[in-house]
């Protein structure tokens, strides 16, 4: 593999050690007393930020300190001592420089008799992503990008990006973002024990929303806009582009799986309402893989959809800025296996932007008539449709933990014209209305006498939310009481967790419902009738069909969330 012969580079460091190093040996007192420490072994370098390496070691028995050298590559004889007489085993290495720099580390023990030989170096490497990528280019799990400004896959690349990589945001470069354009693909496919990485220059503890921009990607996929161009969010800043006039929802633009993308998101509008998210799919076709991805600390949406027929599975939104699952201009993705949790409200990077007025669970438009080539009338509204299915979703809001969370802060928003199926899951302590339904256009979708046969919200279990339906919603003319009470479940007096069995601390998160649990039972376990004709060629024709309600099986071992994601707010 191209990984090894990379690695091969530094190769000649680890011969050289043997030639400028002493063996261990012990002192001359009959083989009772002192000796000088073993070699430490276990040496591991780990990328922290654009310019700090942590370097970590096994403890050598015997020993009091530590020494640690580094060689560059230009000059790989040469190890230079830093850290001192280091008394852990370990060390932040916070001089780093860049833009493309390779390192070798190297560590002893020492005690009052001596010091042992060095260990094998390992090398690290560094370096950084700008600009148009005009040309298909990989990146490799042994390196470090620091991704600086707004860089633009270009159309015909391809960037490939290995298990465990971990790519940071400039944070000295207001809005730094990896765009995949139209024609052009990602192919990043981690694994649960290496997944990839998206995060914040920053080191932890000091990471906040809107440190850098985010993942953008733009397909050929089809919106129920009219007019060419139209521009992705972000004409302020100079960096928008067309997804206009897509033909093809069955586009492909590559594969994310296994990716966290953390403490992302930019206000590109300077105040005026236009934000980079977490993940934003503009036209994105089901051509394209999203599965196994984790929103964290974004700070607004954590995944976006315009448009296009992106399916995805298995994706999580861990204290989101503004919307968990946000969606318009028509989109007609399949979605399984969801989970948002939200407790608390992380303060933005300075001048990256603001904190939302009405963060919701879902929020879904047919298309925003205050934009251009939209309609929504009392007699039409753009088409084709937004009809997502959204199944399998466990939603919880952040309730009574965080004082003047905004009275806006539903479950979910259906407006706009939006169709689309929403089934099996669970809508909880959120603190406005579980389900709300703002138009009567809207509200003119649903199924059933007097509707379009184009909305259907069913097997859904409301727990805890200051109110369940607002009052418009309650007296809508497609809607009534009696079809309520069949399709869905309420238990508004008891703590979801209690109710649920579920872990709500952070980090120790666990939504996997507990034995006698609503959320057990209660599951369509057939398809509504806007999804029969859907479920083919989902994943490979994997769709789901479960007795019970909520993201996570109660009768799985290992919840399907494990060991690749991480809760970290800082």
């Amino acid at each position: 593999m191209k990984l090894f012969a990379r690695k091969a580079v530094l190769a000649g460091l680890a011969g050289l050690t043997a030639m400028v190093t002493l063996a261990a040996c012990s002192s001359d007192n009959g083989g009772n007393g002192p000796t000088i420490p073993a070699v430490p072994t276990g040496l591991a370098v780990a990328p922290v930020s654009g310019t700090t390496a942590h370097i970590s070691w096994n403890a050598s028995s015997g020993a009091t300190s530590y020494s640690l050298q580094r060689a560059l590559k230009s000059a790989p004889t040469v190890y230079t001592d830093i850290g001192g007489a280091i008394t852990g085993t370990s060390y932040d290495d916070a001089t780093l420089t860049l833009p493309v720099t390779e390192y070798a580390y190297r560590v002893a023990a020492t005690n009052s008799e001596g010091t042992s030989a060095y260990s094998t170096a390992v090398s690290f490497f560094a370096g950084v992503l700008t600009g148009d990528i005009t040309a298909s280019r990989t990146l490799y799990a042994d390196t470090l990008y620091t991704l600086s400004g707004y860089v633009k896959v270009q159309n015909g690349a391809t960037l490939t990006i290995q298990p465990g990589t971990r790519i940071i945001g400039d944070t000295l470069q207001p809005g730094s973002s990896l765009w995949i354009l139209r024609g052009a693909k990602i192919q990043a496919a981690g694994t649960v024990t290496q997944p990839i990485v998206f995060t914040s220059g920053r080191l932890p503890g000091n990471r906040k929303p809107g440190d850098w921009g985010g993942i953008i990607i733009i397909g050929n996929g089809i919106i129920n806009r009219t007019g060419n161009p139209i521009q992705t969010e972000g004409g302020a800043a100079g960096e928008s582009e067309n997804y206009a006039g897509g033909t093809d929802n069955a586009d492909n633009s590559g594969t994310l799986r296994y990716v966290r993308i953390e403490f992302a998101g930019y206000d590109v509008s300077n105040g005026a309402g236009q934000e980079l998210n977490t993940l934003s799919s503009y036209a994105v076709g089901r051509g394209t893989t999203y599965e196994y991805i984790e929103s964290m600390a974004g700070l607004d949406d954590s995944f976006e959809y315009w448009g296009g027929a992106v399916d995805g599975r298995y994706l999580v939104s861990y204290e989101s800025g503004d919307d968990h699952f946000d969606w318009t201009e028509g989109y007609q993705g399949r979605n399984q296996f969801l989970i948002a949790f939200q407790s608390t409200r992380l303060a933005p990077h300075p001048g990256s932007g603001v904190l939302s007025a009405d963060p919701r669970g879902f929020e879904g438009d047919g298309c925003d008539p205050l934009v251009s080539g939209c309609t929504l009338t009392t007699t039409s509204a753009s088409t084709p449709y937004s009809m997502p299915v959204w199944a399998n979703f466990t939603m919880i809001g952040a309730g009574t933990l965080v004082a003047g969370f905004p009275a806006d802060g539903n479950g979910g928003v259906w407006r706009r014209g939006t169709g689309g199926t929403v089934y099996n899951g669970v809508l909880s302590r959120f603190t406005g209305t579980a389900i709300n339904i703002r138009d009567a256009w809207t509200d003119s979708l649903w199924i059933g006498s007097g509707g379009r046969d184009s909305l259907w919200i069913s097997n859904t279990l409301l727990a805890q939310n200051a109110a369940n339906l607002d009052a418009g919603f309650a007296a809508a003319p497609n809607w009534n009481a009696g079809r309520l009470a069949t399709m869905l479940q309420y238990a508004t007096d008891v703590q979801v967790d209690t109710l649920l069995g579920y872990t709500l601390t952070p980090p120790a998160l666990n939504f996997k419902p507990k034995a006698g649990s609503p959320a057990t039972t209660g599951g369509m376990t057939a398809p509504p009738a806007l999804v029969t004709n859907r479920t083919t060629n989902y994943f490979g024709g994997t769709w789901v069909n479960t007795s019970y309600i909520g993201a996570v099986d109660p009768a799985a071992g290992t919840p399907w969330y494990s060991g690749w994601t991480a809760y970290e707010t800082n």
